[in-house]
């Protein structure tokens, strides 16, 4: 017993840290490095005039040269904004070396990279999304994974998909009665669930302290369910199916397939009503 209680104790110490340290993230306050790469050649000169990608990083150190290029690389757009949540520490400073490092000739105009307290998940790169509507306004937010080979009109893509109160993503399914009863949705289809990875989104979403607060963190690394269900059933936004191509690169390196359990859990408690359902489609994709 005596052994017990200093461990339980920690684990409680541990638990209201982080419950801190994630209120402190909620109100702009973590350690941010940002890099100003110029005017660039995009269409737009003005820094008003960019739009925000967002992104988290964790076991996949040699791709953020790779997505760097991809975003550099996008034509017919305003000028981007990169803004990264990197929640491997202990490669924050190779990530700072290939920012600083990086010489951008097209699209590119500025990199922001945070250095986690501790590793947030995927929910992370949603506090950069906040804060930047926070600053400029609620607008379109491209959120993308490092895992994606994009080709090099997905945001202008995107950006024509855009409006306000709508979820236009490439990962994009209908679902039946769990989160693996599902199938693929076609352009102009019926959405009942997106993965931010390859979406533009309206960032509005993102200002409600409930979105963050909410969700316990235990399914921190699921975001792609509780963003669905924040933005559909809370804010009544409209789901999309984006009309662009993704290649996933580095598969062995998907963390998704650990997360089964954690997955199913979550859709249960968010829709306990499909639970009843009969199966409404064969053996998913993904």
């Amino acid at each position: 017993m005596t052994t017990s209680i200093p461990t339980a104790l920690r684990s409680r110490a541990e638990v209201l840290a982080k419950r801190v340290i994630r209120r402190r993230i909620l109100g702009g306050h973590y350690r941010s490095t940002r890099v100003h790469y110029g005017a660039g050649t995009g269409t737009a000169a003005a820094a008003e005039q960019t739009v925000p990608v967002f992104m988290c990083l964790w076991n996949r150190p040699t791709r953020l040269i790779d997505m760097l290029e991809a975003l550099d690389g996008q034509t017919g757009t305003p000028g981007i904004t990169f803004h990264i949540w990197n929640n491997n520490k202990a490669d924050h400073d190779h990530y700072l070396d290939v920012v600083r490092n990086f010489r951008p000739r097209g699209a590119l105009r500025e990199v922001q990279l945070v250095k986690t307290p501790y590793n947030l998940g995927s929910m992370g790169r949603f506090y950069l999304a906040r804060d930047h509507a926070r600053a400029h306004g609620a607008g379109p937010a491209i959120v993308v994974d490092d895992d994606e080979n994009l080709q090099s009109d997905f945001v202008s893509t995107a950006l024509a998909a855009y409006a306000p109160g709508t979820v236009s993503a490439w990962w994009a399914f209908e679902v039946g009665r769990n989160y693996y009863d599902r199938r693929p949705a076609v352009v102009g289809g019926p959405v009942d669930h997106v993965g931010p990875g390859g979406m533009i989104t309206d960032s509005a979403v993102f200002l409600d302290d409930g979105f963050f607060t909410e969700l316990p963190e235990k399914y921190f690394f699921v975001d792609d369910l509780w963003f669905t269900y924040y933005a559909a059933r809370r804010r009544g936004m409209t789901l999309k199916k984006l009309g662009v191509d993704i290649e996933f690169v580095m598969d062995e390196t998907n963390q998704s397939y650990g997360l089964v359990d954690l997955k199913l859990a979550l859709f249960e408690e968010l829709y306990p009503e499909r639970a009843t359902m009969p199966p409404q489609f064969e053996f998913p994709e993904g």
